[in-house]
């Protein structure tokens, strides 16, 4: 799976370089769209997305189902640079293995700040590179296995990410095409529970739960890696500031944890982005 998700976006990558001299005209994006561009906007994602999931915490079996994301963010394009603070990220699938006896909810919420910097490239590209910083929270429900319920990885982590941007002609309409990636550098994280089984008696009587695996996430135990492909229109009219992205995004996951205990989890996303300006 990660195999073939890297072939995808490396088969995008190298269409962006060898398309725009053989298949594509180069068009030149109106002045009005880049003014457009350097606002500030509030922004609102929503989409559909197909998750795959393993937590050895949890069980040995493999998850996957539909599901659908909702974020809300105030991102800032400026002439050297791109801004965004993502102040609700949610997002909910619906997994089971091949038998319906298990099924796995699979809701996770978030905030991100990300920073992007513009560097010089050659003019028919833009290209941003930064970083971003993010907390969040994955969780599984798994009421129907019995001996457990909840199961989380609460993160927080730094991630360098890079954008790169060009503007071509094709089947006579214009088309803004931008590409991103991102990947996790270092973090930390809380994870419940440290075992298999969530909770035990208590002295009264009732139950707790038990200790929490706390852990530091480094390249050798922790990779979160995204990649997407987008394309941008506008609403309808040089004068209207508004405008929207569709594009697929691939977020996924692994994660070792004490005892050999540990998590995969990969998110195939379908999403419309859409773009209200708030001032220039």
């Amino acid at each position: 799976m990660l195999y073939q998700s890297f072939k995808i976006i490396s088969f995008v990558l190298l269409a962006a370089v060898i398309f725009p001299r053989k298949g594509f005209t180069q068009a030149n994006e109106p002045e009005e769209s880049r003014r457009v561009r350097d606002a500030v906007y509030y922004k609102i994602d929503q989409g559909l997305s197909w998750g795959l999931l393993t937590d050895d915490r949890m069980s040995n079996l493999h998850y996957r189902g539909p599901g659908g994301i909702l974020n809300f963010a105030r991102r800032a394009h400026r002439p050297g640079y791109i801004a965004e603070l993502s102040f609700a990220r949610f997002r909910y699938n619906y997994s089971q293995p091949s038998h319906k006896g298990t099924v796995v909810e699979n809701p996770a919420a978030g905030i991100r700040y990300m920073h992007l910097r513009k560097i010089n490239t050659p003019e028919r590209y833009e290209m941003y590179v930064g970083g971003q910083a993010n907390v969040y929270g994955n969780f599984r429900l798994a009421g129907r296995l019995g001996n457990s319920y909840l199961y989380a990885d609460m993160v927080g982590e730094i991630r360098p990410q890079a954008k790169f941007y060009f503007h071509s002609r094709f089947l006579w309409r214009d088309w803004n095409i931008e590409l991103s990636a991102a990947a996790s550098l270092f973090g930390y994280t809380v994870r419940i529970p440290e075992y298999g089984v969530s909770f035990e008696l208590g002295e009264d009587g009732g139950v707790k739960t038990q200790g929490f695996e706390q852990q530091v996430l480094l390249p050798y135990n922790y990779a979160n890696v995204t990649s997407g492909v987008f394309i941008r229109e506008k609403f309808g009219g040089e004068s209207n500031p508004n405008w929207f992205r569709i594009g697929y995004l691939w977020d996924y996951y692994t994660m070792k944890g004490n005892h050999n205990l540990n998590t995969n989890n990969a998110l195939h996303q379908l999403v419309l982005e859409l773009y209200f300006m708030v001032r220039q």
